[in-house]
């Protein structure tokens, strides 16, 4: 493998979710109040936790108060469930229907209802009308359909944690603490009656149900079938990020062509401080190749076309050497080996590799504008900032360069070796207390970008071999980018 990701550690500031949460479930409601039992659940007692902080005074949420108990997520559960019927709730509404139909049949033979001429018609020898009559019939086909069963509706009434302190809190009144019956507070207990319920009913029990959004689709496929219908969030499981984020062999051969074009910069940006050095009288004495401060090599690539958009020693250059025309390029007759005007990295100390290499890719936006127009489609339509776009280093950038390439929205940063000393992507951190924490997935920043070393762990094959320099060339590249940073 050539590269590792640098990924935040997951903090303990959140516990992890349970596997299963006591619940309290209604069984075998009627289906004709499902839809407004449900409605005045949800006002009442919403899955979704509300913070009381930012509930309203009005809110139909009653039963919160400032000590309020840490209670289980349910918001990844949904309110109704449709099961099979089992034979014992199949048996019971035989035997309801039976028995209504006994009452008709008495109620008609008692002369309760008369049929007429008028409405012979709308009646029949039972007395039904005709909805009633559709009805039944409409019921009596789908007995009738061998390859159809019974189905039962479920619904959840919420955890046991959160009914039980509302039902704490709110006394068995239909109104609100003062006993007042006002139409925006009313209790759990009068919203069960309305439907012929009630908390000591056979049908309000409970239930052990999932306590996280399931993890796989074969996990949600065995919990909607044997246990409760839960929402399923694909993106957020770990084998979806493990498939979205591997990289394959075409972004791999991109990324390693980026670090050596890295070396490559790197190699260059020691020729330059090597050329100033020597002939500007700027320079400080004693300075020798190996005591350069500025060896580090960036470039910066577009990955959908693979080209180079910019390099730190070409803005270097650019703003170091006499004679630059206006800031965008050196005049034609700018000798090779022209003097150094200034060194750049050494006039202002916040200028680095990296900073040098955004601002190369600031240079050819301008370039792009002044060769176009600032109101052409060509400049409102180009890049904004680094975006999309990959830096690839020798040496891992410090914390503000980090925090700069988070501002200039690049998309991946690629380095080589880590710095222990001063390093922003978990250098610093991993070097103190063990943990990887880097600028680039700070939860509280706008931007977030991927961020890749190369990798310098040889797997045991490698070493049985006594072959560290595998054959796809990885030692190499690591021993060169190792000569360029020994420390």
């Amino acid at each position: 493998m050539w590269f590792i990701e640098i990924e935040n550690e997951p903090t303990n500031d959140t516990a992890p979710l349970p596997d299963w949460i006591e619940c309290y479930v209604l069984v075998n409601i009627d289906p004709k109040c499902c839809g407004p039992l449900a409605r005045e659940l949800n006002a009442l007692l919403p899955l979704r936790h509300i913070d009381p902080s930012t509930t309203s005074s009005d809110s139909l949420v009653v039963g919160t108060s400032d000590d309020t108990v840490s209670k289980p997520n349910t918001e990844h559960l949904k309110r109704i469930r449709r099961r099979p019927a089992t034979d014992d709730e199949i048996k019971a509404r035989e035997l309801a229907e039976s028995n209504d139909t006994d009452t008709i049949r008495r109620s008609s033979n008692e002369g309760d209802v008369v049929t007429t001429s008028n409405d012979a018609d709308t009646t029949n020898s039972t007395g039904e009308l005709p909805k009633e009559r559709a009805k039944k019939n409409k019921q009596r086909k789908t007995k009738s359909n061998s390859n159809s069963k019974p189905w039962s509706l479920d619904m959840l009434v919420g955890s046991v944690e959160a009914v039980d302190e509302w039902l704490l809190q709110n006394p068995h009144s239909p109104g609100d603490r003062d006993g007042s019956n006002s139409s925006k507070t009313v209790g759990l207990v009068s919203v069960l009656a309305k439907y012929n319920l009630s908390i000591q009913s056979a049908s309000f029990v409970r239930k052990f149900l999932p306590g996280r959004p399931a993890e796989t689709k074969e996990e949600l496929d065995e919990w909607n079938q044997s246990v409760w219908h839960t929402l399923f969030f694909e993106k957020k499981t770990s084998l979806f990020k493990e498939e979205e984020m591997a990289l394959t062999e075409e972004e791999t051969q991109l990324m390693i062509r980026g670090l050596n074009e890295a070396v490559k910069d790197a190699m260059h940006c020691r020729d330059q401080w090597t050329t100033w050095s020597q002939k500007s009288t700027n320079a400080c004495d004693g300075n020798s190749l190996d005591e350069s401060p500025f060896v580090t090599g960036v470039v910066v690539m577009n990955p959908l076309t693979g080209s180079i958009v910019a390099r730190a020693s070409d803005e270097r250059s650019l703003q170091g050497m006499k004679n630059t025309n206006n800031g965008d390029g050196r005049d034609e007759d700018t000798a090779a080996d022209e003097v150094w005007d200034s060194f750049p990295d050494e006039v202002n100390p916040l200028c680095t590799s990296t900073i040098l290499a955004i601002q190369g890719v600031s240079r050819s936006e301008r370039h792009t504008a002044s060769g176009y127009g600032m109101e052409s489609k060509e400049f409102k339509t180009g890049q904004y900032l680094c975006n999309g776009y990959d830096f690839f280093l020798t040496k891992e950038p410090t914390a503000f360069e980090a925090m700069a390439l988070v501002h200039s929205r690049v998309r991946r940063v690629v380095f080589g070796v880590s710095d222990e000393g001063m390093g922003g992507l978990g250098g610093v951190a991993k070097s103190k207390n063990g943990l990887n924490t880097g600028i680039h997935a700070l939860p509280g920043t706008n931007h977030h970008y991927r961020s890749f070393r190369l990798n310098d762990v040889f797997d045991s094959d490698d070493v049985n071999r006594g072959n560290t320099n595998d054959e796809d060339g990885r030692g190499k590249l690591l021993e060169s980018i190792r000569r360029l940073h020994p420390n």
